[in-house]
Protein backbone atom coordinates (compact mmCIF):
# COMPACT_ATOMS: atom_id res chain seq x y z
CA UNK A 1 0.00 0.00 0.00
CA UNK A 2 1.63 3.36 -0.82
CA UNK A 3 0.63 6.78 -0.40
CA UNK A 4 0.59 9.25 -3.40
CA UNK A 5 2.99 12.33 -2.70
CA UNK A 6 2.23 15.92 -3.32
CA UNK A 7 4.68 15.12 -6.33
CA UNK A 8 2.58 12.33 -7.61
CA UNK A 9 -0.26 14.57 -6.87
CA UNK A 10 -0.69 18.19 -5.66
CA UNK A 11 -1.76 18.83 -2.70
CA UNK A 12 -5.53 20.01 -2.14
CA UNK A 13 -6.13 18.65 -5.53
CA UNK A 14 -7.72 15.49 -6.36
CA UNK A 15 -9.86 13.43 -9.26
CA UNK A 16 -14.19 14.62 -8.41
CA UNK A 17 -15.25 11.03 -9.32
CA UNK A 18 -15.80 10.98 -5.85
CA UNK A 19 -19.30 12.85 -4.64
CA UNK A 20 -19.45 12.74 -0.91
CA UNK A 21 -20.09 9.58 -0.70
CA UNK A 22 -22.30 8.68 2.45
CA UNK A 23 -20.26 6.74 5.35
CA UNK A 24 -19.06 3.17 4.99
CA UNK A 25 -21.88 1.03 5.93
CA UNK A 26 -20.36 -2.39 5.57
CA UNK A 27 -18.37 -4.10 9.26
CA UNK A 28 -14.76 -4.40 8.45
CA UNK A 29 -13.90 -8.25 8.46
CA UNK A 30 -10.49 -9.04 8.44
CA UNK A 31 -7.90 -10.48 10.21
CA UNK A 32 -5.09 -9.02 8.44
CA UNK A 33 -4.05 -5.03 8.19
CA UNK A 34 -4.05 -1.88 9.66
CA UNK A 35 -6.09 1.21 9.96
CA UNK A 36 -4.76 4.88 10.19
CA UNK A 37 -6.04 7.59 12.17
CA UNK A 38 -5.66 11.22 11.56
CA UNK A 39 -6.52 13.93 14.25
CA UNK A 40 -6.63 17.41 13.17
CA UNK A 41 -6.67 20.19 15.66
CA UNK A 42 -8.74 22.97 15.63
CA UNK A 43 -6.29 25.54 15.36
CA UNK A 44 -4.87 23.61 12.67
CA UNK A 45 -1.56 23.82 14.69
CA UNK A 46 -0.97 20.31 15.68
CA UNK A 47 -1.68 16.84 13.44
CA UNK A 48 -1.70 13.52 15.03
CA UNK A 49 -1.01 10.26 13.02
CA UNK A 50 -1.30 6.43 13.88
CA UNK A 51 -1.16 3.44 12.65
CA UNK A 52 -3.21 0.84 14.83
CA UNK A 53 -3.99 -2.99 14.69
CA UNK A 54 -6.98 -4.35 13.60
CA UNK A 55 -8.04 -5.09 17.38
CA UNK A 56 -7.64 -0.69 17.95
CA UNK A 57 -3.81 -1.09 19.46
CA UNK A 58 -2.02 2.04 18.45
CA UNK A 59 1.42 0.07 16.73
CA UNK A 60 3.34 3.74 16.00
CA UNK A 61 2.39 7.39 15.88
CA UNK A 62 3.32 10.99 15.44
CA UNK A 63 2.68 14.15 16.14
CA UNK A 64 3.88 17.44 14.97
CA UNK A 65 3.20 21.31 15.58
CA UNK A 66 3.38 24.07 13.18
CA UNK A 67 4.15 27.09 13.99
CA UNK A 68 1.85 29.58 12.37
CA UNK A 69 -1.84 29.50 11.42
CA UNK A 70 -1.74 27.47 8.37
CA UNK A 71 -4.06 26.91 5.61
CA UNK A 72 -5.87 23.55 4.25
CA UNK A 73 -3.04 22.85 2.10
CA UNK A 74 -0.20 23.21 4.56
CA UNK A 75 -1.83 20.92 6.83
CA UNK A 76 -2.64 18.03 3.83
CA UNK A 77 1.20 19.14 2.74
CA UNK A 78 2.21 18.05 6.42
CA UNK A 79 -0.05 14.71 6.69
CA UNK A 80 1.28 13.33 3.61
CA UNK A 81 4.50 13.64 5.23
CA UNK A 82 3.76 12.25 8.39
CA UNK A 83 0.99 9.39 6.54
CA UNK A 84 4.43 8.24 4.63
CA UNK A 85 6.29 7.95 7.74
CA UNK A 86 3.81 6.09 9.48
CA UNK A 87 2.69 3.84 7.00
CA UNK A 88 6.03 2.76 5.51
CA UNK A 89 6.64 -0.58 4.19
CA UNK A 90 8.71 -1.71 6.83
CA UNK A 91 5.77 -1.14 9.17
CA UNK A 92 2.90 -2.30 7.55
CA UNK A 93 4.41 -6.64 7.65
CA UNK A 94 0.79 -7.82 8.43
CA UNK A 95 -1.19 -6.22 5.13
CA UNK A 96 -2.40 -3.17 4.11
CA UNK A 97 -4.13 -0.06 5.36
CA UNK A 98 -8.26 -1.39 5.44
CA UNK A 99 -9.57 1.77 6.42
CA UNK A 100 -8.60 5.38 7.38
CA UNK A 101 -10.80 7.36 10.65
CA UNK A 102 -10.10 11.10 11.00
CA UNK A 103 -10.93 13.21 13.82
CA UNK A 104 -11.30 17.20 13.14
CA UNK A 105 -11.85 19.83 15.50
CA UNK A 106 -14.33 21.68 14.05
CA UNK A 107 -17.47 21.68 12.12
CA UNK A 108 -18.31 18.30 10.23
CA UNK A 109 -20.95 16.76 8.50
CA UNK A 110 -20.22 13.11 8.93
CA UNK A 111 -22.70 12.10 6.69
CA UNK A 112 -21.25 13.44 3.80
CA UNK A 113 -17.50 13.42 5.12
CA UNK A 114 -17.07 16.95 4.57
CA UNK A 115 -15.36 19.44 6.81
CA UNK A 116 -17.77 22.51 7.21
CA UNK A 117 -15.51 24.53 9.24
CA UNK A 118 -12.49 25.21 11.20
CA UNK A 119 -13.07 28.65 13.52
CA UNK A 120 -9.15 29.06 14.17
CA UNK A 121 -7.90 27.78 10.63
CA UNK A 122 -7.78 28.59 7.05
CA UNK A 123 -9.35 26.91 3.75
CA UNK A 124 -11.40 24.30 5.14
CA UNK A 125 -14.54 25.81 4.54
CA UNK A 126 -17.27 22.63 2.75
CA UNK A 127 -13.60 20.97 2.55
CA UNK A 128 -14.68 17.10 1.46
CA UNK A 129 -12.20 15.41 3.04
CA UNK A 130 -13.20 12.59 3.23
CA UNK A 131 -13.15 12.23 -0.73
CA UNK A 132 -9.40 12.74 -0.21
CA UNK A 133 -8.21 10.67 1.85
CA UNK A 134 -10.46 7.75 0.18
CA UNK A 135 -8.44 8.97 -2.77
CA UNK A 136 -5.48 9.12 -1.22
CA UNK A 137 -5.79 5.26 -0.04
CA UNK A 138 -7.92 3.87 -1.78
CA UNK A 139 -9.85 2.17 1.25
CA UNK A 140 -12.83 3.55 2.95
CA UNK A 141 -12.53 6.67 5.35
CA UNK A 142 -14.59 7.98 8.05
CA UNK A 143 -14.49 11.13 9.16
CA UNK A 144 -15.82 12.85 12.35
CA UNK A 145 -16.11 15.75 14.61
CA UNK A 146 -12.93 15.61 16.97
CA UNK A 147 -15.48 15.28 20.58
CA UNK A 148 -17.66 12.57 18.47
CA UNK A 149 -14.91 10.71 18.07
CA UNK A 150 -12.92 10.92 21.66
CA UNK A 151 -16.76 10.10 23.23
CA UNK A 152 -16.90 6.77 20.83
CA UNK A 153 -13.16 6.06 22.08
CA UNK A 154 -14.30 6.51 26.10
CA UNK A 155 -17.19 4.18 24.73
CA UNK A 156 -15.10 1.67 23.74
CA UNK A 157 -11.63 2.10 25.19
CA UNK A 158 -11.87 4.32 28.41
CA UNK A 159 -14.37 5.49 31.05
CA UNK A 160 -17.47 4.57 29.73
CA UNK A 161 -16.82 0.91 28.84
CA UNK A 162 -20.84 -0.92 29.92
CA UNK A 163 -22.80 2.55 29.78
CA UNK A 164 -25.60 3.03 27.79
CA UNK A 165 -25.85 6.69 27.47
CA UNK A 166 -22.71 8.54 28.07
CA UNK A 167 -21.75 12.79 26.83
CA UNK A 168 -18.42 13.34 26.57
CA UNK A 169 -17.37 17.15 27.03
CA UNK A 170 -14.22 17.93 25.66
CA UNK A 171 -12.37 20.30 27.16
CA UNK A 172 -10.07 21.86 25.45
CA UNK A 173 -8.60 25.06 23.43
CA UNK A 174 -12.42 24.91 22.20
CA UNK A 175 -15.40 23.20 24.13
CA UNK A 176 -17.58 20.15 21.88
CA UNK A 177 -19.24 17.50 22.93
CA UNK A 178 -20.34 14.26 22.18
CA UNK A 179 -23.23 11.87 22.71
CA UNK A 180 -23.20 7.97 22.42
CA UNK A 181 -26.49 6.28 22.80
CA UNK A 182 -26.56 2.41 22.81
CA UNK A 183 -23.12 2.44 21.28
CA UNK A 184 -23.78 5.04 18.55
CA UNK A 185 -22.42 8.77 17.95
CA UNK A 186 -25.78 10.57 18.18
CA UNK A 187 -25.51 13.30 15.17
CA UNK A 188 -28.80 14.67 14.74
CA UNK A 189 -30.27 16.28 11.49
CA UNK A 190 -27.64 17.48 9.97
CA UNK A 191 -24.13 16.19 12.33
CA UNK A 192 -24.06 19.76 13.96
CA UNK A 193 -25.33 17.82 17.56
CA UNK A 194 -23.22 18.67 20.73
CA UNK A 195 -21.73 21.85 19.59
CA UNK A 196 -22.22 22.60 23.89
CA UNK A 197 -19.15 25.08 23.64
CA UNK A 198 -21.50 27.56 22.19
CA UNK A 199 -24.58 27.53 24.89
CA UNK A 200 -25.35 30.59 26.38
CA UNK A 201 -24.47 30.39 29.94
CA UNK A 202 -23.75 34.57 30.54
CA UNK A 203 -25.77 36.96 29.58
CA UNK A 204 -23.38 39.78 27.97
CA UNK A 205 -20.56 37.40 28.82
CA UNK A 206 -17.13 37.56 27.21
CA UNK A 207 -16.83 37.32 23.34
CA UNK A 208 -16.92 34.06 21.75
CA UNK A 209 -14.32 32.65 19.08
CA UNK A 210 -17.86 32.41 16.77
CA UNK A 211 -18.27 35.50 17.21
CA UNK A 212 -21.17 35.54 19.90
CA UNK A 213 -21.17 36.35 23.54
CA UNK A 214 -21.60 34.74 26.78
CA UNK A 215 -21.22 31.02 25.87
CA UNK A 216 -19.41 28.51 27.54
CA UNK A 217 -16.68 28.52 24.98
CA UNK A 218 -15.42 31.88 26.37
CA UNK A 219 -15.44 30.85 29.91
CA UNK A 220 -14.78 27.24 30.33
CA UNK A 221 -12.15 26.63 27.84
CA UNK A 222 -8.50 26.34 28.23
CA UNK A 223 -7.90 29.35 26.11
CA UNK A 224 -10.58 31.35 28.20
CA UNK A 225 -9.27 30.40 30.94
CA UNK A 226 -5.57 31.46 30.54
CA UNK A 227 -6.46 34.48 28.92
CA UNK A 228 -8.61 35.68 31.52
CA UNK A 229 -6.17 35.12 34.24
CA UNK A 230 -3.38 36.70 32.41
CA UNK A 231 -5.78 39.46 31.67
CA UNK A 232 -6.81 39.92 35.62
CA UNK A 233 -3.47 39.30 36.63
CA UNK A 234 -1.91 42.74 35.68
CA UNK A 235 -3.38 44.52 38.33
CA UNK A 236 -3.26 42.22 41.03
CA UNK A 237 0.61 42.09 41.88
CA UNK A 238 0.22 38.61 43.96
CA UNK A 239 -1.00 36.59 41.39
CA UNK A 240 1.76 38.36 38.87
CA UNK A 241 4.09 37.33 40.97
CA UNK A 242 2.90 33.68 41.68
CA UNK A 243 2.39 33.59 37.57
CA UNK A 244 5.84 34.56 37.20
CA UNK A 245 7.13 32.22 39.55
CA UNK A 246 5.23 29.27 38.04
CA UNK A 247 6.36 29.81 34.62
CA UNK A 248 10.02 30.35 35.77
CA UNK A 249 8.97 34.56 34.13
CA UNK A 250 7.27 33.59 31.28
CA UNK A 251 3.80 33.80 31.91
CA UNK A 252 2.82 33.19 27.99
CA UNK A 253 3.15 29.59 28.65
CA UNK A 254 0.69 29.28 31.45
CA UNK A 255 -1.57 26.45 32.15
CA UNK A 256 -4.74 25.54 32.90
CA UNK A 257 -3.59 22.96 35.32
CA UNK A 258 -1.28 25.33 37.08
CA UNK A 259 -4.27 28.30 36.83
CA UNK A 260 -5.93 25.51 38.80
CA UNK A 261 -3.26 25.10 41.14
CA UNK A 262 -3.18 28.51 42.17
CA UNK A 263 -6.74 28.59 42.99
CA UNK A 264 -6.58 25.41 45.36
CA UNK A 265 -3.38 27.70 46.74
CA UNK A 266 -6.20 30.50 47.50
CA UNK A 267 -5.02 32.96 44.84
CA UNK A 268 -8.34 34.79 44.63
CA UNK A 269 -7.60 36.17 40.82
CA UNK A 270 -7.20 32.33 40.07
CA UNK A 271 -10.24 30.97 42.51
CA UNK A 272 -12.50 33.64 40.57
CA UNK A 273 -11.75 32.13 37.12
CA UNK A 274 -11.74 28.40 37.96
CA UNK A 275 -15.50 29.10 39.88
CA UNK A 276 -16.89 30.76 37.16
CA UNK A 277 -15.79 28.20 34.96
CA UNK A 278 -17.36 25.36 37.27
CA UNK A 279 -20.54 27.50 37.32
CA UNK A 280 -21.01 27.52 33.44
CA UNK A 281 -19.96 24.19 33.11
CA UNK A 282 -22.70 23.26 35.44
CA UNK A 283 -25.18 25.44 34.28
CA UNK A 284 -24.84 23.83 30.43
CA UNK A 285 -24.86 20.22 31.99
CA UNK A 286 -27.51 20.45 33.96
CA UNK A 287 -29.56 21.64 31.02
CA UNK A 288 -28.57 18.59 29.26
CA UNK A 289 -28.92 16.15 31.70
CA UNK A 290 -32.40 17.50 32.02
CA UNK A 291 -32.79 17.21 28.34
CA UNK A 292 -31.10 13.73 27.67
CA UNK A 293 -30.70 11.78 31.12
CA UNK A 294 -26.97 10.41 30.29
CA UNK A 295 -26.00 7.80 32.79
CA UNK A 296 -22.20 9.37 32.79
CA UNK A 297 -20.66 12.68 32.11
CA UNK A 298 -16.69 12.43 30.86
CA UNK A 299 -14.86 15.43 31.38
CA UNK A 300 -11.95 15.14 28.69
CA UNK A 301 -9.27 17.78 27.14
CA UNK A 302 -7.01 19.91 28.64
CA UNK A 303 -8.82 21.01 31.07
CA UNK A 304 -9.75 18.11 32.58
CA UNK A 305 -6.18 17.17 33.45
CA UNK A 306 -7.11 19.28 37.01
CA UNK A 307 -8.58 16.07 38.06
CA UNK A 308 -10.75 16.42 41.19
CA UNK A 309 -10.29 20.22 41.01
CA UNK A 310 -12.41 20.48 38.44
CA UNK A 311 -14.61 17.28 38.43
CA UNK A 312 -15.66 17.44 41.78
CA UNK A 313 -17.54 20.57 41.87
CA UNK A 314 -19.00 20.59 38.42
CA UNK A 315 -20.63 17.27 39.80
CA UNK A 316 -21.60 19.07 42.76
CA UNK A 317 -23.47 21.96 40.93
CA UNK A 318 -24.90 19.51 38.86
CA UNK A 319 -27.13 17.83 41.29
CA UNK A 320 -27.79 20.93 42.83
CA UNK A 321 -29.13 22.77 39.90
CA UNK A 322 -30.97 19.13 38.57
CA UNK A 323 -34.29 17.73 39.84
CA UNK A 324 -32.91 14.68 42.49
CA UNK A 325 -34.87 11.91 40.08
CA UNK A 326 -32.85 12.72 36.85
CA UNK A 327 -29.29 13.16 38.24
CA UNK A 328 -29.58 9.92 40.75
CA UNK A 329 -27.99 7.86 38.87
CA UNK A 330 -25.38 9.91 36.83
CA UNK A 331 -22.00 9.66 37.29
CA UNK A 332 -19.31 12.80 36.60
CA UNK A 333 -16.10 11.37 35.90
CA UNK A 334 -12.54 12.51 34.33
CA UNK A 335 -11.92 10.78 30.60
CA UNK A 336 -9.42 8.01 31.00
CA UNK A 337 -7.74 8.57 27.81
CA UNK A 338 -6.84 12.10 28.49
CA UNK A 339 -5.58 14.14 25.67
CA UNK A 340 -4.80 11.37 23.37
CA UNK A 341 -8.96 10.70 22.98
CA UNK A 342 -9.43 12.26 19.85
CA UNK A 343 -6.59 10.50 17.77
CA UNK A 344 -7.80 7.14 20.44
CA UNK A 345 -11.25 8.04 18.58
CA UNK A 346 -10.17 8.40 14.96
CA UNK A 347 -8.76 4.74 15.13
CA UNK A 348 -12.10 3.62 16.83
CA UNK A 349 -14.15 5.47 13.77
CA UNK A 350 -12.20 3.50 11.49
CA UNK A 351 -12.73 0.38 12.70
CA UNK A 352 -16.90 0.51 13.45
CA UNK A 353 -19.51 -1.26 12.06
CA UNK A 354 -21.44 1.94 10.77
Amino acid sequence: MSIQHSSDMPTGSFSTGLVHPQRVTDKLLATHGYVVGIEISSSGLRQSVALANLDGDILFRISRPLEVVPDSATVLQQLEAMLAEVTSPERLVDGRILRVGIAVGGLVDASRGMVRRLYHAHGWNDFPLQDYFTERFDAPCIIDNNANAAALAEYHRGAGIGERVILYVGLGRGIGGGLIINGKIYHGVNSMAGEIGHMLVKEQGPRCSCGGYGHLEAIASARAIISTTLGLSVEVTETHAAIMRLTHDQAERLTVAQVFQLADEGDQVAQRVVSDAHTSLGIALANIVHLVNPSMIILGGSVAQAGDLLVKPVEQQIHQLCLPEVCQDLKVVQGHLGVDASLVGAVTLALQDL
